[in-house]
């Protein structure tokens, strides 16, 4: 008698469970969260928001590029260190993973007439050992104006603004001259911290 009350007392317990549990299969199901989206994509986007707020349009490009426009357009003469095949990934002798965004400007330069003013962020590719400062694939973006009259203190002007948007008002700046081989005249910017 015991033990048929304890089984009974069971049944109703489960009977209880499965009232509460019951699923209406007619109710719509919850969306699931499918992530967000990666720092470096978020500060891409930034950055070309900022661009494009002072006029610039956005310009993309393919990521495996011909010799010519990666290098020859860009008068990367054929000493060039960059070609050399211990730094660039060639796919054969035409075709290669490019190396810098510069290559979507000379497609922007062959396609319209100026003024131009561009930014073209994207994927570049290195030979480059994996360090803290180095890896094989990053990403970069590069800002192109072509125009009368523009000097570099339209360069610096913009450099400042698009500092100040992304880091706001308070940050210091410094542009000052440098030498990088093949490219003239060459200057750095600093960002205080």
């Amino acid at each position: 008698m015991l033990e048929a009350s304890f089984e009974q007392l069971k049944n109703k317990a489960k009977e209880a469970k499965f009232k509460i549990e019951k699923i209406d299969v007619t109710e719509p199901g919850k969306v699931p969260h499918l992530g967000t989206k990666h720092p470096i994509t978020i500060t891409i986007e930034e950055i070309s928001r900022v661009f494009k707020s002072m006029g610039f349009s956005l310009s993309e490009g393919p990521e495996v590029e011909t010799v010519f426009n990666n290098f020859d357009a860009l008068n990367a003469g054929p000493n060039h260190p960059a070609r050399d095949w211990t730094d660039t990934f060639y796919i054969n002798d035409e075709i290669l993973l490019r190396t810098q965004t510069s290559s979507v400007q000379v497609r922007t330069m062959e396609k319209q007439q100026p003024p131009i003013r561009i930014v073209s962020p994207g994927r570049v590719y290195r030979i480059d050992e994996i360090d803290a400062t180095h890896s094989p694939m990053f990403h970069q973006i590069e800002g192109l104006v072509v125009d009368e009259n523009i000097t570099m203190a339209h360069l610096k002007g913009s450099l400042e603004t698009i500092v100040h948007k992304l880091f706001g008002d308070d940050v210091k700046t410094r542009i000052r001259p440098d030498f990088f081989p093949f490219t003239e005249p060459s200057a750095e910017i600093c960002v205080s911290c």
